[in-house]
């Protein structure tokens, strides 16, 4: 779940460190600086980072920068930002810079960043959630590309603490993103690594005394999108993903299952194509096209058009996210484009449902209630949401994203029905659904408080005592774990054994049997024995897959070990991804013909579950082939070109030996 508020979010001011004199990019820098290079046309990579922290609601950003590129500062942003130059000459570290900020903001909590960095937004929403609890909180991309395990700032992470830094640090753990949460205690840190090693000190040298500190926290943001930007080639790869990058920005923590898998990954992708083209439409007009848009599918719906109408519907779906991503892209939010656009999906979802009524008229009683209940859901749904905390209580967001009565799963479902010509499913569906959802808020509501509303006053803040060695504990729940892993395993696969062991002995002493009536199915005992075999294989082989991934987990470490520069993470994730597709291949083999044999069923059940197997076999190949491009690539290349240089070690001593002959 992504996006998710964990209670009160701190919207401290940002610092942004911008006096790198970019040697790798000359002679690009001499006319500009770094982080002033354009990602498209008008989009600089500081426009991104400020656009990101606006949106969060941080109003006061300072930029550190040397003298000579003030003006080029000053003349982009004018007073909506605050410049202060470094008296830094050649040789300083970004420390002193870091020194020089602070001094500007006069604030104990900030955050840092780096000017040349590049990000999706979600990162900056994980660190500004997890707040101030030690001095600096680093962001941690465990499995990054491998190109940044090499250069990055490696971050060894044990038992959940922060115990080294640097970059000759082991790679296995993870790489810092470049954005830190400074809190009380970063100053103090900051101005006594800068006496202690002076004007050349690093921000990893400061992180490395506050880790002697124990002040050194982090935030996962595995997954999550990040670069940064120190060569051209990386400057053209920096572009290459920025419609990648703009698409995610525009998710939205409460996005329906239809709308987050369906609907978001076309409608990001119109949005972005028109705000990099410069292409400026009205999100209120988008509004209105996808008002119509739905309103001629009902329309078509009324006259028995299902196909077309049910085409329509969902591409209104589809439309109505792009308003909003390109008011947010455009920076053209409004209030008023907020209301018009919530007032028009309730008419235009209410326009679906009396339509859906209107193709099966007439109607008897019992038609007439659930129509009635059908269009009324559509205005109580919203309104419940809103009543409940949506956009505040994270219970109330998480079970929005996962809403099975959403507008994106209503107008989808809408779709499917009239296009297979069930409108009365959807009317049903509309009827009791949504209603059993609001139900299921009112009772979360009731069901006790919400963040920011704690239900006991703590009487002390101190440590429990006895205190104890985090350390060892952390280890003693590893192997309590670890055993009872190994007896999962084991246990499991004996289960298996004697259950197939009896079922096919029982197979055996039924031979012979004819079919037995169950009402009008016909049962033949031995394709009963069959999906009982079945059922013990998909049970026994979960838990023993389960067991092998705890496994996975304690082994990958040795491994990573032995790959050299890989993390700990991907080699976790490559081995997880083999169990599954090793589970996968034993179900394709067994599952089908077995299914087949079921009442009622038959060829067509063999053909749903072959094919539902034969998806998550090919999305777990996909995510391995993504993941070996990602993080396995750099060591392969170094394993071929070391195979290679040996080949050709050996071809020139052949050679050497053929001449001396």
């Amino acid at each position: 779940m992504r996006g998710l508020p964990g209670g009160p979010v701190r919207r401290p001011p940002a610092l942004i460190l911008a006096a790198g004199r970019a040697t790798r990019m000359e002679p690009y820098s001499r006319e500009m600086p770094k982080s002033l290079f354009e990602l498209a046309p008008g989009l600089a990579i500081m426009d991104l980072t400020l656009r990101w922290l606006r949106e969060e609601g941080i109003q006061r950003v300072v930029i550190v920068t040397r003298p000579s590129l003030v003006e080029a500062f000053r003349e982009r942003y004018g007073d909506s930002v605050e410049i202060v130059a470094t008296d830094a000459e050649e040789g300083f570290g970004n420390l002193y810079s870091l020194r020089a900020g602070m001094e500007a903001l006069d604030s104990e909590e900030f955050l840092l960043l780096m000017s040349d960095h590049v990000f999706e937004p979600d990162i900056l929403r994980r660190l500004l959630r997890k707040g101030g609890g030690a001095a600096f909180t680093l962001c941690l991309d465990r499995n990054p590309p491998w190109d940044k395990i090499e250069e990055g700032l490696k971050v060894v992470v044990r038992d959940g603490r922060v115990e080294q830094v640097g970059k000759r640090a082991p790679p296995y753990y993870g790489v810092d993103t470049g954005l830190f949460y400074c809190a009380a205690g970063a100053k103090r840190i900051v101005e006594e690594t800068i006496a202690e090693i002076g004007p050349k000190a690093t921000v990893a040298d400061a992180l490395r005394r506050a880790i002697r500190e124990g002040e050194v926290d982090y935030v996962d943001v595995t997954g999550l999108l990040w670069m940064d930007v120190d060569t051209p080639e990386e400057l053209g790869e920096a572009r290459r993903i920025l419609p990648r990058l703009l698409r995610r920005s525009l998710l939205k923590p409460g996005d329906g299952p239809v709308s987050r898998y369906m609907n978001r990954p076309i409608s990001t992708r119109i949005s972005v194509w028109l705000f990099l083209r410069g292409i400026s439409v009205s999100p209120n007009l988008i509004s209105a096209v996808s008002f119509l848009t739905c309103v001629g599918g009902a329309a078509l719906l009324a006259l028995g058009g299902g196909v077309l109408g049910g085409v329509l519907v969902q591409l209104s779906s589809i439309l109505d996210g792009v308003d909003g991503e390109v008011a947010r892209l455009f920076q053209r939010a409004s209030g008023f484009g907020k209301v018009f656009d919530a007032l028009l999906d309730r008419y235009a979802d209410l326009a679906v449902v009396a339509a859906s009524g209107l193709a099966m008229w007439p109607l008897d009683s019992i038609g007439l209630l659930t129509l009635a209940a059908a269009a009324g859901n559509v205005f109580v749904t919203s309104y419940v949401s809103h009543l409940a905390g949506w956009g505040e209580d994270p219970r109330v967001v998480e079970m929005r994203a996962w809403s099975p009565a959403g507008r994106d799963v209503r107008l989808l479902v809408a779709a499917m029905a009239a296009i297979a010509g069930r409108l009365d499913l959807f009317l049903i569906y509309m009827a009791t659904v949504p209603a059993a959802f609001s139900a299921a808020l009112v009772w979360l509501v009731l069901a006790g408080p919400g963040p920011g509303r704690p239900a006991f006053e703590r009487p002390e803040r101190r440590e429990p005592v006895p205190r104890v060695e985090a350390r060892r504990v952390g280890r003693r729940r590893r192997l309590r774990r670890a055993e009872r892993a190994l007896g999962t395993l084991l246990s499991s696969a004996i289960k298996l054994t004697l259950a197939l062991f009896i079922i096919r002995v029982v197979e055996r002493l039924i031979v012979g049997f004819g079919p037995v009536l169950v009402g009008p199915f016909q049962i033949v005992p031995a394709d009963l024995l069959a999906f009982a075999e079945l059922v013990a294989v998909v049970y026994f082989g979960y838990r023993i897959l389960m067991a092998l991934k705890y496994l996975v987990d304690l082994t990958s470490g040795w491994l990573v070990r032995k790959l050299g520069a890989v993390t700990e993470a991907a080699v976790n994730r490559a081995l997880v991804d083999l169990l599954y597709l090793s589970f996968l291949t034993v179900l394709m083999w067994i599952a089908p013909p077995r299914v087949s044999s079921l009442p009622g069923l038959g060829e067509l059940a063999e053909r749903i579950v072959l094919l539902v197997l034969l998806v998550f076999f090919v999305l777990i190949v996909y995510d391995l082939m993504k993941l070996f491009y990602r993080s396995f690539r750099g060591a392969y290349e170094r394993m071929v070109a070391r195979l290679a240089e040996k080949l050709r070690a050996v071809e020139e001593s052949r050679s050497k030996a053929e001449a001396a002959q």
